[in-house]
């Protein structure tokens, strides 16, 4: 495409959510279901209210997240594509590395579970990471970039430009080829910002946890809804602040103003600061004593040993590692053949994020009870078709129109917010008192593992063919059958993805029987960890590599082979 656990029982304590249609299996749990707490509660405590000191802590967290996530990485394409001409693989590997830490959340989630600092498991953590944050972006917007590839914007699209085939022989008065060798070391700092806010965002996920599971089960997952669409709100705004004032002609875009990439760097940084304060005044969170981590560490391991655990680990990874299995010629063709606009770039995302945010709301009020299997299948069919169709159309100069090119991204969002949403009340539902952290953190880490392991692999299938950027600008039929083959691969594996559903519980009440009643094994559990392990490793290893100038040119980073 072209954008982008359980615990064991404690106390002999079962739910599960909210209503699903009436089966076998929920009608096991609903006798299982622990009486002495109200209205199906998971743990004891006062239910939260959405307008209280406490929500609005919390919310203040998210809205710096949202910030933060929404910005980032929209500053890619206009900086790095756009000012620096990056090629598509290194672009890539700066959407991987920026993502990347959401891909350690596990770790985050241990370490926050298990060292509590003076007595505080969450707080500490959440300021420490938004520390981080705001010492990298402080150094962002300190950093010159030095002069733009293109030595005047309009050079860009200048139609005999275009058709050379090595632009950087054309001398110092048209192109300065030292500026894509300069983006390494923003992508680092733009990564190091995200393990900052990753790290804060893991903790006051672990809140949310806690607080979640104090709801009665009648509501539970309305604390989840709304924070996640208050995240995705303040994802809007970063949107808007990068589409209209990140959008100078010398960032790809249209207007004569335009913030600096370093300006936009400050402004980060800023909100970030104003949120310190708000972390350790109005989050509200209970003292506890030191963990007995020789405890902690064979309840993991026991935990990773049911199937319950192992096989939505290896539904999670197995279906994100082919189903984000990318064509990495795509940024430029928008940028060359669709004439893609940084603003019309950003208003697409702006509207992508406005039907995400109403698509969480509705699903965690109405979508409950559906059938994850039939809709994770219908809505992966149904955007393969859809994005085939407009990517064909558009390389085969049929339509080349910005927004039957951006159209079906927005609809694309409808099943992701789904999907999105219902994670994260399974999560809620599987984690144990204690283990808040790890257990959000596991389930998100797999996932994550697997979208940039994919990415990896498709950067090394799609260094079989010529694809470059220089290769896009000639728009050659030779180039438009190399660009369709790539596409269509990304599209078989999509569709590969579709096998691993078997893995997936229908519905929550089915995932509680798997809990309960499933098997446990040992060899499955130490094979989880090696092929978990191994990809982590190798996704990092040739992610980084195809940073760098000297390294780059390295098949296993998706280059051609260094001479």
């Amino acid at each position: 495409m072209r954008r982008s656990a359980s615990s064991w029982p404690l106390d002999e304590r079962v739910s599960y959510l909210s209503s699903v249609n009436p089966s076998k299996a929920a009608a096991e749990f609903q006798e299982l279901k622990t009486p002495e707490l109200e209205g199906g509660a998971l743990r004891e405590g006062r239910a939260p209210e959405l307008w209280s000191r406490e929500s609005f802590g919390l919310f203040a967290q998210y809205c710096a997240i949202g910030l933060v996530y929404g910005t980032l990485p929209g500053t890619i394409y206009p900086f790095m594509v756009a000012y620096l001409n990056m090629e598509g693989t290194q672009t890539a590997s700066a959407r991987v590395l920026v993502a990347l830490p959401w891909s350690f959340k596990f770790l985050f989630g241990f370490i926050s579970d298990c060292f509590p600092i003076r007595g505080y498991r969450r707080r500490p953590y959440m300021l420490l990471g938004w520390v981080i944050c705001l010492l990298a972006l402080l150094t962002l917007a300190l950093i010159d970039p030095g002069k733009p590839y293109w030595v005047r914007p309009e050079y860009a699209t200048n139609d005999t430009f275009r058709h050379v085939k090595d632009k950087d022989l054309l001398g110092p008065e048209i192109t300065n080829p030292s500026a894509k060798d300069n983006g390494g070391k923003f992508i680092i700092l733009m990564m190091l910002a995200a393990v900052g806010y990753v790290q804060a965002a893991v903790a006051c996920d672990a809140v949310v946890c806690e607080v979640a599971q104090r709801e009665p089960e009648a509501v539970r997952g309305t604390t989840q809804t709304a924070i996640y669409t208050v995240r995705t709100g303040f994802i809007i705004l970063a949107q808007v602040l990068s589409g209209f004032f990140f959008n100078g002609k010398e960032y790809g875009g249209d207007f004569d103003f335009t913030l600096s990439f370093q300006q936009i760097m400050a402004i980060l940084a800023l909100a970030v600061g104003l949120v310190l304060p708000i972390t350790w005044f109005l989050v509200h969170e209970e003292r506890c004593g030191a963990v007995d981590l020789r405890a902690y560490a064979v309840d993991f391991w026991e935990m990773l040993q049911t199937q319950a655990m192992y096989q939505v680990i290896a539904y999670k990874f197995f279906s994100n590692l082919f189903g984000h299995f990318q064509w990495v010629a795509a940024e430029p063709v928008a940028r060359y053949w669709i004439g893609v606009t940084n603003l019309n770039d950003k208003l697409s995302e702006i509207f992508s994020s406005g039907v995400f945010a109403v698509t969480l709301w509705m699903t965690g009020k109405y979508g409950l009870h559906w059938n994850w299997r039939t809709m994770t299948a219908l809505t992966t069919v149904a955007v393969v078709v859809l994005d085939a169709m407009v990517t064909l159309l558009g390389v085969w100069k049929v339509i080349r129109y910005q927004w039957f090119w951006l159209g079906v991204p927005i609809a694309v969002m409808l099943p992701a917010a789904m999907n999105f949403i219902v994670g994260t009340f399974i999560v809620v539902e599987l984690a144990g008192l204690g283990n808040e952290g790890i257990v959000y953190g596991l389930i998100s880490t797999v996932g994550n593992i697997g979208a940039p392991y994919s990415v990896t692999l498709a950067k090394s299938v799609n260094a079989l063919f010529d694809v470059t950027n220089n290769d896009i600008q000639l728009d050659s039929t030779h180039v438009r059958w190399h660009v369709t083959y790539t596409a269509l691969i990304s599209y078989g594996m999509m569709l590969l993805s579709l096998p691993w559903l078997v893995l997936l519980p229908a519905q929550k009440a089915e995932t509680q029987h798997l809990r309960h009643h499933g098997n446990r094994s040992r060899g499955m559990a130490i094979f989880t960890v090696i092929y978990v392990s191994v990809a982590l490793c190798w996704s990092i290893t040739t992610n980084v590599l195809s940073i760098f100038p000297s390294t780059k040119c390295l098949r296993i980073a998706g280059g051609r082979g260094c001479p």
